[in-house]
């Protein structure tokens, strides 16, 4: 999996987040089980600007004047977002070893145009990403399924994926991927026939003598 640079300054637990936030800065923690929690900042338009172009799984190098955080590998463990603005608001980080195995969210890839589809099916992906758990070499944060022979009906379960370098799955095995549904039928309602009423007949009262 890639790893990306990003530039990180440190804060201290006294400043008011509510300033930062303000001034375009994205307070963020990062945790390890060696660790103490250590507080950083981040630019709020260069985190969009970095992760426009990259997955929010990938390796994280840090880039810091401060030794105890710089050089360090990371990975997003949690993005808080403000529910009103749906603005980032802080971010936890998580230190990687390259000895011990990580769990991150793998985005999920279809390739292909199903068979069924092409017979008028519609393709329901049923996952969008899925957890997988590996060692830093390994890991990987797309996984590409080829959906391409998918006839109408058929389905996608997780036992079906097979991973390489020892890449659990941290999902039920029969949990369903994708499949392709039977096109949707459009119910037609039958109309009433309406029969045409005879014309009134009119009875004619001869004039009065």
């Amino acid at each position: 999996m890639e790893i990306i640079n990003l530039n990180v300054d440190t804060r201290n637990e006294k400043d008011n987040v509510k300033s930062l936030r303000n001034q375009g800065l994205i307070p963020a923690v990062i945790y390890g089980r060696n660790l103490d929690s250590l507080r950083i900042l981040l630019n709020y338009k260069d985190f969009i600007k970095t992760f426009a172009n990259h997955s929010i799984s990938s390796f994280i190098n840090m880039a810091s004047k401060e030794d105890k955080v710089n050089g360090k590998t990371v990975v997003i463990k949690e993005i808080q977002k403000d529910p009103v603005t749906d603005n980032i608001i802080h971010i936890d980080f998580h230190e990687v070893s390259m000895d011990e195995k990580i769990e991150i969210e793998a985005a999920i890839h279809f390739i292909g145009k199903p068979e069924g589809v092409k017979l008028g099916g519609i393709l329901e992906p049923l996952m969008r990403h899925i957890a997988i758990k590996g060692y830093p070499k390994d890991i990987i944060d797309t996984i590409n399924i080829d959906v391409a022979s998918l006839q109408i009906g058929d389905i996608i379960h997780v036992k079906d994926l097979k991973l390489e370098g020892g890449i659990e799955i941290m999902v039920d095995e029969d949990a369903p991927i994708v499949t392709v549904a039977e096109p949707a039928v459009e119910e037609v309602i039958a109309q009433p026939e309406v029969q045409e009423e005879a014309p009134a007949q009119t009875t004619q009262t001869p004039p009065k003598a």
